[in-house]
Formats: structure tokens, sequence, C-alpha cells
């Protein structure tokens, strides 16, 4: 168990964290998300990010899964000992699996294990549990799909939480698959238990006063303290391993050390690395960093140390 606080010092970092800040001009998740029209919203970064590159030698299409038409990105030389199920962030309200196609390229490419990136029901079109419940049958379609294959849940922001949400939803129904959590700047608190203002914050992305409109939007009616919506409140023991990192100056600095903690007291394995320097949610750039490459070897060498131990 341990905490790796490192610096993003590269000119790569500098121009990703400009791209990622013109991107997210005018639908930061704040106080006034609920004024935007996220159908619309949407639609521009979602489209931006498929011209990212993808990594060489490995193949994407679009599948049928779990009542979800998601994007399944394979290697060549695939190997069949485990499975990566990638859940995007943006929210709950953006995002989209082809948009995460170039780091599932890369997750894809430094693993050699297939990458299924999920398609799930956004808000405010839909409310929880919709998005937890798409992702919970992709995994169990994957179950049965690759018997003999461990799955690795991976996601960040909004995906960090439903991949904490769903390992802790797999978890109580005794299911036994899930090797590995990957968790990046994951949002884990709808309630206002984290006392986010103790660490200083310079995000351009998540600010504050996001949480009411954000549970509005995502939770509608269902109690914000259920662990499937803030994970925070969920038990960590018996628990995959967990990987986490965060941005030293994020607005959810407080929720990944928040799932540190519990893990830690827990005595579920779990290694954070805090970046400063970056930007929320940093990590999904993949190779495009020094920093983000290094990390992105990082979460493999970590999956392939579990891959071979019991699954929880």
């Amino acid at each position: 168990m341990s905490i790796a606080i490192r610096t993003a010092t590269s000119k790569e970092m500098t121009k990703c964290k400009n791209v990622v800040r013109l991107l997210t001009k005018g639908r930061e998740f704040d106080e006034n998300m609920l004024t935007v029209d996220w159908e619309k919203a949407r639609i521009i970064p979602n489209v931006s990010y498929t011209f990212l590159p993808k990594e060489k030698g490995v193949k994407g299409y679009r599948v049928p899964i779990g009542g979800t038409v998601s994007e399944l990105l394979l290697p060549d030389d695939v190997k069949n000992d485990a499975v990566i199920l990638y859940i995007h962030g943006g929210g709950f309200v953006s995002g989209c699996a082809s948009a995460s196609r170039a780091y599932c390229s890369s997750l894809a490419s430094y693993s050699g294990y297939r990458v299924i990136s999920a398609e799930y029901r956004l808000s405010p079109e839909s409310t929880f549990p919709d998005g937890i419940e798409d992702c919970y049958n992709i995994l169990r379609t994957i179950r049965k799909k690759y018997p003999d294959s461990k799955i690795v849940l991976a996601g960040e922001s909004a995906g960090g939480n439903l991949c904490l949400a769903l390992a802790l939803k797999a978890r109580d129904r005794g299911r036994r698959s899930i090797a590995a959590v990957i968790a990046h700047s994951p949002l884990v608190d709808f309630t206002g238990i984290l006392d986010r203002s103790q660490h200083e914050i310079d995000d351009f992305t998540v600010k504050s006063g996001f949480i009411e409109p954000m549970k509005i939007a995502y939770a509608g009616d269902a109690d914000p303290s259920n662990p499937y919506i803030s994970p925070v409140y969920g038990d960590y023991s018996n628990f995959p391993p967990v990987f986490l990192t965060c941005d030293y100056n994020e607005t959810l600095y407080a929720d990944s050390m928040a799932i540190y903690k519990k893990c830690r007291d827990a005595k579920t394995p779990v290694k954070m690395v805090q970046m400063k320097g970056a930007f929320h949610a940093f990590a999904t750039m993949g190779t495009r960093t020094p920093e983000t490459e290094r990390i992105l070897v990082d979460n493999i060498n970590f999956i392939t140390q579990y891959i071979p131990h019991k699954l929880l």
C-alpha cells in the first residue's frame, strides 16, 4: 500500500492540459450545469476526442453487448487470461465509448488484453440505476462470453465512480470475476460528507457547487448515500485490489484519498499516484505524455500482479 507523489513537467502535459481546457470550456461541472443542454453540449468533445490517434496493432469494433452497443479494442496476438472493461467519464452527462477509443487502444496495446469500452445511458435523460445497470449487464455478458478470463474494471471520473460501484455490486451479489479496479479521479461522494475545501484546489473541469446539480441529474430521487451512488459509503473488505490516480490540486482529490484510506483500513491492496501540475482525469491521456505513459505501465504491472490471484 503506497502513495507516489509526482510532478508533471513535460511540454506534452502542458499541451494536453491546454487542449482539455479548451474542450471543456462552457461545459464545466459546477452549480450551473443543469442549465446546459447536454444533448447538444456533449457532441463537440465526443467528436473531438475520436480524432486522437489510436495505437498501432489494435483494431476497433462496435459490438452489441449486454443490451448496449459498445466498443471492442482488440490487440494483435490477444491474450485470453483477462478482459478489461473500461467505463468512460463525463460527469454522468457526457462522454461515450468512441471518445475513449485512443486511451482504450493504449490499454489494449500495452496489456495485450481485449478492452471493452462501455456505452451506458447518460443523465439527465436517464437517472440511477440505468447507467450502472447497463455496465452490470455488460459485465455479466463478459463473464458468460469469456468464462476463463478474469475481468479488470477501469474508468475515469464518473467512470471511476461506476467502476467502484460495479465492483461493490458484484461483490455483494457473490460474483467472483473481478481481479482489479483502476479508478482515475473518481467521484465517490454525492452527500457532502467529504470536506473538499481542506486541500488547495485549482481545477478547470470540476468546480465547487457541482454536487447538488450533478446529484439531481444522476441520482434523481434515489438516496445519495447508497454505496452504488456514493462509493465512499461502501465496505471495502473482500474487495479487488485498487489503483487510484488523481491530480494533487483537483476538486476530487479528497475522493481519491477517501477510497485509498477505506481500502487501507480494510486491508485491501491499494496504490495511488498523485500528480502535481496535471488536471482532472489526466491519466487517460495514455501515451500522449511521458507522465501518463508511465502511469499506463504502472497500471499494466498492477493488473499483471493480481491476475494470478484469487478472484473477488
